[in-house]
């Protein structure tokens, strides 16, 4: 059985490089003027008619740039056309009788598959079939980080694969995105909203052990429906680039919705393809992210709670106990933009000597702490 909490291994191939693969500007804008000029046509089975039925009472004018306008609806008929291709249908088979879609996107061209770890949770088998091809692929858990939500999988004997690029950038709030997912799915292979907030920390049920629940920080609230035919799919930008990754989860036993920041997890996806698994910076400790309005409401300081400290760990070795709140890794502040496991993991190296800033009974102060290495752990 498949738990999203260690890696496997590989074997030794050719990889193609994680990044590198965003379009310019011109691109985007030639893929806007051809894609208006020949066709609104969609792949992966998507029709206008859908699109329209997803549109705005008033529908909004897009600026792109260098005098390039281009409206809403067919700014969302281009993404999904541009797109839909590097989508991949995850078929999870859990037992023998057992089945469930959800969706992936292709990062790089030699098969490999960023996904959440809700899709692939106890999976017994995964087989994966990309736009709308019909062939069936088996795939592989590369590794999964149960703290962000993430999962790589890879599809071995591929290659020349179309490809889907992180954002350079976090979306605003107010822009247009548009949630994709699998084809196969009864309802919600593609739907359009807007980015309703930012920096949001929910609690979820545990994937693998459903008794459990599980925080995830700084995530991206939308109003584009996202259910079990477009989780894991790329939740994408105008331009077509990756902002987030979809999440359908559940929240004391009521649906959830919601995507994970693709700023957050894009080093981690690039470390796990390179090295075949995920080895992070480690404090030692288990925390809780406070957000000012909670954090006022608690008496204390926006930041970091910790709520566990290891026996032995870093962070117990540099005398940081539980209550402490966590404000600073060197000079970067640590706050619901910037929960610490994202500091940690795109921040900092393993081993590395920092500098933790705390508060303890209303006092500040500095100790200093030699990280540790580990792979991501949830008890």
């Amino acid at each position: 059985m498949i738990e999203p909490t260690r890696a496997e291994s590989q074997p030794d191939e050719q990889r193609a490089p994680a990044s590198g693969r965003n379009p310019g500007a011109g691109g985007v804008v030639a893929l806007v003027l051809i894609a208006a000029i020949v066709s609104g046509a969609v792949s992966a089975g998507v029709t206008l008619a859908v699109l329209q039925s997803q549109a705005r009472t008033n529908p909004q004018t897009l600026n792109l740039g260098s005098n390039v306008r281009i409206t809403e609806e067919n700014a969302v008929i281009q993404v999904a056309g541009k797109a839909g291709p590097a989508i991949a249908t995850i078929v999870t088979r859990q037992t023998a009788q057992s089945r469930t879609l959800g969706a992936g996107f292709l990062t790089t061209s030699d098969g490999y598959i960023v996904t959440n770890t809700h899709v692939v949770a106890n999976a017994a088998q995964l087989v994966v079939m990309f736009g709308s091809d019909a062939n069936a692929r088996d795939a592989r858990l590369v590794d999964s980080d149960c703290q962000t939500g993430i999962a790589v999988l890879k599809v071995d004997g591929v290659s020349s694969l179309p490809t889907l690029a992180f954002a350079p950038a976090l979306p605003r709030v107010g822009q247009t995105v548009v949630a994709m997912g699998t084809p196969l799915a009864p309802h919600n292979s593609l739907t359009a909203g807007v980015v309703s907030a930012l920096h949001h920390s929910v609690t979820v049920a545990d994937p693998v052990s459903l008794i459990s629940t599980r925080q995830l920080a700084d995530t991206i609230e939308t109003d584009a429906a996202i259910d079990a035919g477009n989780s894991g799919g790329p939740l994408l930008n105008v331009a077509g680039q990756v902002v987030g990754i979809n999440v359908a989860a559940t929240a004391d036993g009521a649906p959830l919705s919601f995507a994970i920041n693709a700023a957050d997890v894009q080093a981690e996806v690039e470390q796990i393809i390179r090295d075949g698994q995920l080895v992070l910076p480690d404090l030692g400790v288990q925390s809780q992210g406070l957000a000012p309005q909670e954090a006022a409401l608690r008496g204390l300081p926006a930041g970091s709670l910790v709520t566990g400290v290891a026996t032995g760990g870093p962070a117990a070795q540099a005398g940081i106990q539980e209550g402490d709140v966590l404000l600073q890794v060197d000079e970067v502040k640590v706050d619901e933009a910037h929960p610490l496991n994202q500091v940690l993991a795109t921040r900092f190296r393993p081993l590395q000597r920092v500098t933790v800033t705390i508060q303890r009974l209303a006092q500040q102060s500095q100790l200093e702490v030699t990280l540790g290495r580990a792979h991501p752990h949830c008890p």
